[in-house]
């Protein structure tokens, strides 16, 4: 049986294999983006995916004829939707990924319009956190801050062992209630001028940890 893992590589392999023509103008985020978007969907049309997945028709058409290559997916009348290989990679990563929870008026990070994502288990593989908001940013997201929720708390690394005191916000509150995090998770919270850029940051910082 996959692990989580080898699911994951096996998606984000579509990304590197080369394809005829001018170079798709899409990176492993927008892939994972648009695969989990079509999961959470059911089934969905090519207009709608590009708009949610942030990218236009080219390269959505070009992950669509991939995913259906490698037997990810496949379309209809209707609209693209997961095969049965496809839905169990799908299960694999919701295993691992919580959905967006849009925080309101959180300075949490950097960006206007933020939003919280739970990679479970993933704690342990945070260092500083540096090199998910790197990650985030390099997808134009203004910033991003990762916590690790230990002993009930969240912490950041090599700073505060409880946000929640050093820090008061409503976000925390909030982040609780909805993405429930557990202990060893770690709790991503991007930040960007737009949903869908903020949905990209916090997805290239949570592949960092998977």
């Amino acid at each position: 049986m996959q692990t989580v893992l080898q699911s994951v590589n096996g998606l984000l392999q579509i990304a590197e294999r080369p394809i005829q023509g001018p170079t798709p103008s899409f990176q492993k985020p927008h892939l994972v983006l648009a695969f989990v978007t079509i999961g959470d969907s059911g089934i969905i049309g090519r207009q709608t995916l590009a708009a949610r997945s942030g990218l236009t028709e080219g390269p959505i058409r070009t992950i669509l004829k991939k995913l259906r290559e490698e037997g990810y997916a496949e379309a209809n009348a209707s609209g693209c939707y997961l095969t049965e290989a496809g839905q169990r990679v799908y299960e694999s990563l919701r295993s691992r990924l919580t959905e967006f929870l849009p925080i309101e008026g959180s300075e949490l990070t950097m960006g206007d319009l933020q939003l919280g994502l739970v990679v479970r288990g993933g704690g342990k593989a945070v260092r500083t956190g540096l090199e998910q908001r790197d990650s985030a940013i390099r997808l134009r997201a203004a910033g991003a801050t990762t916590f690790v929720f230990r002993d009930g708390k969240f912490a950041v690394p090599g700073g505060s062992n409880d946000c929640e005191k050093d820090f008061p916000s409503r976000a925390w509150a909030t982040m609780r209630m909805k993405l429930k995090p557990r202990n060893g998770d770690a709790v991503i919270v991007s930040g960007a001028k737009d949903e869908t850029t903020a949905k990209l940051g916090a997805l290239s910082a949570a592949l960092t940890l998977l």
